[in-house]
């Protein structure tokens, strides 16, 4: 004799449920993250007055990026993020200045302007590396919480 199962149609709902709250989950994760990280970038640059600046723009800050003006700096955003996927979001956070690629990783230079090379003054790697420990408790909080609801 065969057995009938019986709950089919609670247990599908409650899935679609548990699928609905950890896509969300992840959606916040994502745009918090981003905030986290920006925010610790952010926090690497030091001023241009703690640089101790000679008249030849030699900073004794190496490895730290300093902050004369404050463009790059203020350059770094979140783009908000995107679905890729249930439960799956992706976020570009960086700078958008033209030159925060060449701040982060230095630049080997030959031929024409600019030929010069210029050291690594890293943030944005810093900045992901300092809010790792940040990402872990914001991702219990919501991720795991939304799946045990």
């Amino acid at each position: 004799m065969a057995e009938i199962v019986t709950g089919i149609p609670e247990f599908d709902a409650a899935i679609k449920s548990m699928e609905a709250r950890v896509d969300e989950a992840a959606r916040k994760f994502v745009l918090e993250g981003a905030e986290r990280i920006k925010r610790e970038a952010k926090n690497i640059f030091i001023t241009g007055a703690d640089a101790k600046i000679t008249e030849k723009w030699h900073s004794d800050a190496w490895p730290l990026p300093t902050r004369r003006t404050g463009n790059l700096m203020n350059s770094i955003y979140s783009d908000g993020a995107r679905k890729t996927g249930v439960g799956r979001w992706e976020s570009q956070t960086g700078p958008h200045i033209v030159y925060g690629r060449r701040i982060e990783l230095g630049f080997h230079g030959s031929g024409r302007w600019p030929y010069y090379t210029t050291r690594p003054f890293p943030y944005m790697q810093p900045g992901i590396e300092n809010s790792i420990p940040q990402l872990d408790i914001l991702f219990n909080s919501l991720v795991i919480a939304a799946q045990e609801a």
